[in-house]
């Protein structure tokens, strides 16, 4: 059995710790999905957005100049990400003494890839708990356009109101007068014409309250025939995100909708078992809408050996999550960190319609 001598363990053991670190799967990310990563050089994400148009061109005589084109600014947002950053003392583990602490000259390597795994679970905990946050903020994205921060301003895109629609008594889906397909339609077709998304396929992710109503409404009954379409059809990533529930396919007007679901549920200080998706809401969204999820530069201690004076300094540094450790000397702790400055963008705002469909 090899050994590891304890005089050279913490180098090894903070890089084997990343390097396992990599290799963990993230918790459910079915919403991120629609949001793909872009990573920034500097602690602000930069979104430039113009909106788009569908004139036509205009004959004119041979011989002129021509339709003459102006085109308007585009608008660049600047956003700080809310930072995110969660530790834990690994000194405050059983182990640690043993094996940093000069009791032993040696450790095995099997004792040693045991302590290794454990300390990544440590890790991994930390980093999902960032994940579910960027969960949170798709989720609040989609249901109103403001991403609700708690140490810091709220971050409000702007939806228009004819995106955000409550049914009143008569059109709820729950009611016999209620009418899903035609709401759909009209959700498609504010998307297609005010948010400029091509292509006649949309995703619908309704809640659990909507998807019944839905599903029990007489209209739907009536009129939908709903298609147990294989998941392999559908547009990746949704395909490969953890999480969603595929439901099948349906017709609106000349619009196809993609059924989800998304059963998954988060806790905070205050509640337990939060839905990310509202039991009465439902989101509908192109197939591959404009949506990115910025990721500012986070700052990160490095040590240059070479400098006499102030060996140790701070680098801003471009990543979606960064892990680090330090020794605090004062407190005697050997620290573990994670750390992640990233921020939902719905570039194309318009291109999200949301429906309450029931009281």
């Amino acid at each position: 059995m090899a050994q590891i001598a304890t005089t050279d363990a913490r180098n090894v053991f903070t890089k084997k710790v990343i390097d396992v670190y990599k290799e963990r799967p993230v918790v459910f990310n079915f919403l991120r999905s629609f949001f793909p990563n872009v990573e920034s050089d500097t602690k602000e994400v930069s979104i430039e957005v113009q909106r788009g148009s569908e004139f036509i061109a205009v004959d004119v005589e041979r011989g002129t100049e021509g339709q003459r084109n102006t085109f308007s600014k585009s608008s660049e947002k600047i956003i700080v990400p809310p930072y995110y950053r969660e530790y834990f003392e690994a000194t405050d583990l059983d182990f640690y003494d043993q094996l940093f602490g000069g009791a032993m000259d040696s450790v095995d390597d099997v004792t040693f890839a045991g302590w290794l795994d454990r300390m990544t679970e440590k890790l991994v905990m930390l980093r999902d708990k960032i994940e579910r946050a960027y969960e949170v903020q798709c989720a609040q994205v989609f249901e109103d356009g403001i991403v609700q921060l708690v140490n810091g301003d709220n971050i409000d895109f702007k939806r228009k109101a004819l995106s955000l629609v409550a049914l009143g008594a008569g059109f709820r889906w729950n009611e016999a007068t209620g009418v899903p397909l035609d709401d759909l339609e009209t959700a498609c077709t504010f998307i297609r014409t005010t948010g400029k998304a091509q292509g006649g396929t949309y995703n619908v992710i309704m809640g659990a309250g909507a998807l019944s109503a839905f599903l029990n409404n007489v209209q739907v009954k009536a009129q939908a025939d709903i298609r147990r379409m294989a998941l392999v059809d559908i547009t990746s990533p949704q395909k490969d995100a953890l999480g969603g529930a595929f439901h099948g396919q349906v017709t609106a007007g000349s619009y196809i909708l993609n059924i989800w679901t998304y059963p998954e549920y988060y806790d905070t200080a205050a509640a337990s078992n939060i839905p990310y998706v509202a039991d009465k809401k439902v989101v509908v969204i192109p197939t591959t809408p404009r949506f990115k999820l910025g990721f500012g530069a986070v700052p990160m201690v490095f040590r240059d050996e070479r400098r006499a004076e102030f060996p140790e300094f701070i680098k801003q540094t471009r990543a979606a999550f960064v892990i680090g450790n330090r020794v605090d000397d004062r407190g005697d702790k050997h620290i573990f960190d994670i750390k992640s400055a990233g921020i939902a963008v719905p570039v194309a705002v318009d291109q999200i319609h949301t429906t309450q469909v029931l009281a």
